[in-house]
C-alpha cells in the first residue's frame, strides 16, 4: 500500500499543508499515524475523492414533513441516474439549522412568524448566516383540524376544542405546523392551556392522523391530504405556502435545476393529480432572493 506524506498529499490534492492538517484534525480525511508522523494511504485517498465527488452531486434535503414532497423526491430518484436526493424530515426550524451548519444542501419549510404573519423570509434571516439564498415556492397546502369520521363532537373551529373538551395531539415544537397552530390560537384568542393534550406531541402528519383514526384522541391539526388518506373528517383553517430554501451556489448546479424543475407546470400537475389538499398554481416560482 502506497503511503503519502503530508507534503505529497497536499500536492496530490492541490491544497496547502495547513488545510491538510485541518482536515486531519477534523477527522475528514483518511490517514494513519506511523511513528509519530501522519501518513495517507493513497488507495483510501482515491476512494475518498470519488465518494466526495459523488457527494457533491447528491442532494441532502432537510426540513418539514410532507407526503407530496416525498413523492416528488421518489420520482426524481427513479428518473435520475447521476444523483440521489436524500430527505430528512426533521421539522422546518431544524431544517434551517442543518442548512446553516452545512449538514444539508437545501431546507424545505413553512414557517410563519407569529408576530408579523410573514412566511419563511424572516426565519431565513434569523437562522441563516450570510445573504446568498433563494426561496422557491413548492406548492400551497390546506391545514386544519383532523377529526374522527362523522365528527361526533361537532367540532367546527378552534374554540370548540376547548368548549367541547376534545382530546388533542399536537405537532412537535420545531415544526412549521406547530408554529401555524400557535399562530391560529393567538388569532382566535384560544388559550393553549384550555386544550386537553396540547403538550402531547408527534413528529409527523401521518402520526397525528393515526392518533385520531385509532381513537386515541378526538382531534389533531394537520394537512388535508392526511384526512383524505385516512378517511377522516377535515375542517380547513388555513392555506399555507410550502417553500424550499437553497444557497445560490447550490441552486446554480445542474442537478439542483433538474430537481427544482419537478415543481414547474405541468410536471407537478402530473405527479400530484391524486393528492387533494394542495394548490399548485405558484409552484416553482422564486419568492425571495437574499
Amino acid at each position: 500500500m502506497e503511503i503519502l506524506s503530508t507534503k505529497e498529499i497536499a500536492k496530490y490534492l492541490r491544497i496547502n499543508e495547513k488545510k491538510v492538517y485541518a482536515l486531519v484534525q477534523e477527522g475528514k480525511i483518511p490517514h494513519l499515524k506511523i511513528g509519530g508522523k501522519i501518513g495517507f494511504p493513497k488507495e483510501l485517498i482515491d476512494r475518498w475523492i470519488i465518494e466526495k465527488a459523488q457527494g457533491e452531486k447528491d442532494l441532502l434535503i432537510s426540513g418539514s414533513d410532507d407526503p407530496l414532497f416525498r413523492l416528488i423526491i421518489d420520482s426524481f430518484n427513479k428518473e435520475n441516474d447521476e444523483a440521489i436526493a436524500f430527505y430528512a424530515p426533521v421539522g422546518s426550524l431544524k431544517g434551517l439549522e442543518l442548512l446553516d451548519a452545512k449538514r444539508a444542501r437545501m431546507a424545505c419549510c413553512h414557517v410563519l412568524d407569529l408576530d408579523t404573519g410573514e412566511y419563511t423570509p424572516s426565519y431565513v434571516k434569523r437562522y441563516l448566516k450570510g445573504s446568498d439564498f433563494i426561496v422557491i415556492e413548492l406548492f400551497k397546502r390546506r391545514q386544519g383540524l383532523l377529526l374522527k369520521k362523522g365528527n361526533p363532537l361537532g367540532i367546527k373551529n378552534l374554540r370548540d376544542l376547548a368548549t367541547k373538551k376534545a382530546s388533542f395531539v399536537n405537532r412537535n415544537r420545531e415544526s412549521g405546523t406547530r408554529l401555524l397552530f400557535d399562530f391560529l390560537l393567538k388569532r382566535y384568542k384560544v388559550d393553549p392551556e384550555s386544550i386537553t393534550g396540547y403538550e402531547r406531541e408527534v413528529e409527523s402528519h401521518i402520526k397525528a392522523g393515526l392518533f385520531v383514526l385509532k381513537g386515541l384522541v378526538d382531534c389533531s391539526f394537520g394537512i388535508e391530504y392526511v384526512a383524505y388518506l385516512l378517511d377522516l373528517d377535515f375542517v380547513p383553517l388555513f392555506l399555507e405556502r410550502f417553500d424550499i430554501v437553497i444557497p445560490r451556489e447550490i441552486y446554480l448546479r445542474p442537478v439542483t435545476k433538474s430537481f427544482v424543475s419537478y415543481f414547474e407546470q405541468p410536471q407537478i400537475l402530473k405527479i400530484a393529480r391524486e393528492y387533494p389538499g394542495y394548490e399548485l398554481e405558484g409552484s416553482g416560482r422564486i419568492i425571495f432572493e437574499f
